[in-house]
């Protein structure tokens, strides 16, 4: 019976230290209802190439706040090109055109995670037209009494195109996890010694299309570790 009784518990012991038995990080919460938003001088313009007759592009930096699963802060870079704007009747302000594309890179920093992504205008839905609109002004052109001021934007916060994001999410334990998804975005830039100056915002909301993040691969954790047969690789690859 003693026998018995430091067999089973020299057993106990090869279990609890067994790898299997390691615990695993709960996985972050996607990106959807995150928010990031910016007034004033943080969003402008960095350079801008317009030819309302044509093709215009401009690129963009803003910078503000985050709220929602990842409080924090943000920066963001992109380059949107629109396609032509032409001058309508009775046309009182820059009339805009289509945008064609719309390429951004994001971070958002955070007590909870840090996020770094990507982000490309989507082609619209079938049976629906392109509707995201834009504008690249130079201040160059109006109408009569009616000049139109030095101006960027794009806004595809109501139409049928959305922002196409990936993203990955890292912890403070280094673990990192993935998602993916959708977002509305509205930018407003001017230049600072344009009649409307200050008039410059941003603000975008994102929606994950996955029900939950997913785990990344880290080569340098024992837990992503196949051990059989001495092989290693990521479980997570």
């Amino acid at each position: 019976m003693k026998g018995l009784i430091v067999a089973t518990v020299f057993l106990g012991v090869i279990l609890v230290s067994a790898p299997g038995a390691m615990a695993q990080t709960a996985p972050p919460l996607t990106l959807t209802g995150e928010t990031l938003s910016s007034a004033g001088a943080s969003t402008f313009t960095t350079t801008a190439s317009c030819n309302p007759n044509g093709t215009s592009t401009f690129s963009y930096q803003t910078s503000g706040i985050a709220t929602g699963p990842y409080t924090g802060t943000y920066t963001e870079t992109g380059t949107v090109t629109v396609g032509p704007q032409p001058i309508r009747p009775n046309t009182f302000s820059a009339p805009g055109g289509i945008v064609t594309s719309w390429t951004a890179s994001f971070t958002i920093t955070s007590p909870t995670g840090n996020v770094t992504g990507t982000k490309t205008l989507l082609p619209p839905p079938a049976g629906f037209s392109a509707d995201t609109a834009g504008i690249c002004e130079a201040g160059d052109r109006g109408i009569d009494g009616f000049p139109f001021p030095p101006q960027q934007a794009a806004n595809n916060y109501f139409s049928h195109q959305r922002l196409g994001y990936t993203a990955t999410i890292t912890l403070a334990t280094g673990e990192q996890f993935s998602d993916m998804g959708t977002s509305g975005a509205s930018l407003n830039s001017t230049p600072s010694t344009a009649d409307n100056a200050g008039a410059n915002n941003f603000t975008e909301t994102y929606a994950s299309q996955q029900a939950a993040t997913i785990p990344l691969c880290d080569e340098n954790s024992p837990g992503d570790q196949i051990q059989d047969d001495d092989d290693q690789g990521c479980v997570n690859p």
